[in-house]
């Protein structure tokens, strides 16, 4: 095979560009995303599966069984609106932030049936900006969480048609909230929180194919506890003299100028990213069509609540403890997918999600209203030669790029949260694609 090193390095150089340029995905739920566009396409049943480089996330089992070197980048883009409304029709909460987020997974195998991969990926990221036309006193102007996993594995065809890994996952974190406090006489404040943490984890896969027809798959992943530090800064708005602030909010959705002064104190919290469980199957009866199957446990009753304290109590300005109870419980997800081909390069695929809400009814909040959904996914694949643009039959790789849509329907989720007993509805679309090069 020919194989031009310039090409080689201009397009992995592009990657990288590509993948780790700061990016977010506004959600309504922290593990709403399928980080590769192939998976995406199945609803996320890939742990059997697994025969993308994505699998490193998904199954890194799986990269056993793939051979030469590749890479590939995956991005997503998409629209979501959730909304809050009061049971009695009054005035209603709004948000819906953009959504673009990107990934990148690389993968060599220096010998049959061992293969080394490292690749970036974000699986739990979270946004909210609300409306400001807020009638009460909001714990929960604008959040956002966005938590990306650098994993790097090892995996090993222990022998003919089962393969074990087992890798390490580097954390970053970042957070931001925005919420008032309580109002004076003739000002309201804000109260704004910037933080970031780190921490490490581990992941382990298993996939054995016991016959052509038929693949199990599993995989583990470490509960990572985060340390967050950062900054909480308090600004006070004047409103000038009003007896009834809710009324001047909602007159004023602009609340005008700060006054002098922006005080910063020193603050910590600390949140655990879940551990995950995932067991699949694959079956395909026929070379042209496969069903998959997936069901995942996440243990998010671990994860904290969304709560900061100051680094040094006591210390001048002394805010003090703020923050929102989330209660999350843990959750489980039942995924399935199919896949129909019309030529051995071509697939046509489509997948169903249903995920479970972490929240219930007491801890339902602007600061995290998690629905229950069910997810609707097609995607469209191929996987063959790459040749030059220059010349004629000069093969330069093989190509593996894939498409895919996914539409997310909200089930309506009441909150009994004292002061905001409202109603959250949810509907989301977004679409992906994957383009990867194998060498």
């Amino acid at each position: 095979m020919k194989t031009s090193r310039r090409g080689r390095i201009v397009l992995s150089l592009l990657a990288f560009v590509v993948c780790l340029h700061p990016t977010r995905l506004a959600a309504e739920d922290f593990a709403f995303h399928e980080v590769g566009a192939r998976a995406a396409a199945l609803g996320g049943a890939f742990t059997a599966r697994a025969d993308d480089i994505y699998a490193l996330w998904y199954n890194p089992a799986g990269l056993a069984f793939l051979k030469n070197f590749r890479f590939k980048v995956n991005v997503a883009f998409g629209d979501r609106t959730v909304e809050g409304a009061w049971p009695d029709g009054g005035r209603s909460f709004h948000s819906s932030p953009n959504q673009f987020l990107g990934s990148l997974a690389l993968a060599w195998q220096p010998t049959p049936r061992l293969t080394l991969a490292t690749g970036f990926f974000y699986p739990y990221t979270y946004e909210a900006s609300w409306s400001p036309n807020f009638g009460v006193i909001s714990d929960c102007r604008q959040n956002r969480l966005r938590t990306s996993y650098w994993r790097t594995t090892v995996s090993v065809e222990v022998f003919k048609g089962f393969a074990l890994s087992g890798g390490v996952d580097y954390v970053m974190s970042n957070l931001e909230w925005k919420h008032f406090v309580e109002p004076g006489e003739a000002t309201i404040t804000e109260s704004r929180h910037e933080l970031h943490g780190n921490g490490w984890g581990y992941a382990a896969g298993l996939l054995w194919k016991i016959i052509p027809a038929i693949q199990l798959g599993a995989r583990f992943q470490k509960a990572v506890p985060v340390d967050y530090a950062g900054t909480c800064i308090q600004v006070d708005y004047y409103l000038g003299a009003v007896d009834d602030l809710s009324s001047a909010l909602a007159a004023s959705p602009a609340v005008s100028s700060p006054s002098n002064y922006f005080l910063s104190q020193d603050v910590v919290g600390r949140m655990t990213m879940p551990r995950e469980l995932v067991v699949g199957a694959a079956f395909t009866p026929v070379w042209r069509l496969s069903v998959y199957m997936d069901v995942q446990w996440d243990r998010w009753s671990d994860f904290g609540d969304w709560i900061f304290e100051p680094a040094e109590p006591g210390a001048i300005p002394d805010y003090g403890i703020q923050g929102v109870p989330l209660g999350l419980r843990d959750t489980t997800h039942v995924k399935a997918g199919v896949e129909y081909r019309p030529t051995r390069r071509l697939a046509l695929r489509a997948g169903y999600t249903h995920l479970q809400s972490s929240v219930d009814e007491a801890n339902r909040t602007l600061v995290y209203p998690d629905l229950e959904r069910n997810i609707y996914s097609l995607g469209f694949g191929y996987e063959g030669p790459l040749f030059s643009i220059y010349g004629g039959d000069e093969r330069i790789s093989d190509l593996s790029f894939d498409i895919f849509m996914r539409y997310a329907a909200a089930v309506p989720g009441p909150s009994t949260y004292p002061g905001y007993e409202l109603t959250y509805t949810s509907n989301r679309i977004v679409f992906g694609v994957g383009v990867g090069f194998i060498f």
